[in-house]
């Protein structure tokens, strides 16, 4: 039995026909992608710089199963780039592909709807907890 998550991830990598109009079944996987919890979080971590495994926990305040969960199916997407560095301790890195990168404009235009939804004192509140850092980012887990 194939379930409805493998589904939408299979139809994401098939390329609709040159000139086809994608209707709304047709986005149906990208936006089960994008509707996926913390996908979009750990890409727009990544489109920020944070490429450490550890940082990006801390960033988000994720546990690191549920971080290497997500991180592990973002690579078999061709979302991520995981790349182990041979130093002291380990450092494991983390770059978005061309494909990754492709959702900077998505992320972008999220965020600006965020922060229009929620009005500019959900940004001050945000602000505020993170001592003015990122704050754009985290509108995004704001209710």
């Amino acid at each position: 039995m194939v379930h409805s998550g493998e589904q939408a991830a299979r139809a994401l990598h098939e390329l609709p026909e040159a000139g086809a109009q994608p209707n709304h079944s047709d986005c149906s996987a990208a936006y089960h992608f994008l509707g996926t919890r913390w996908n979009l979080q750990i890409i727009s971590a990544l489109l920020d710089g944070y490429t450490r495994f550890t940082e990006i926990a801390l960033l988000l305040n994720l546990n690191s199963r549920v971080l290497a969960e997500r991180l592990k199916h973002l690579e078999i997407e061709g979302i991520v780039i995981r790349q182990v560095r041979n130093q002291i301790p380990v450092s494991i890195d983390y770059e978005l592909t061309a494909k990754g990168q492709a959702l900077r404009e998505v992320v972008s235009e999220i965020q600006k709807w965020a922060m229009h939804a929620s009005g500019p004192e959900a940004m001050e509140v945000i602000g505020e907890k993170n001592g003015g850092r990122h704050a754009e980012r985290e509108i995004l887990q704001i209710g």
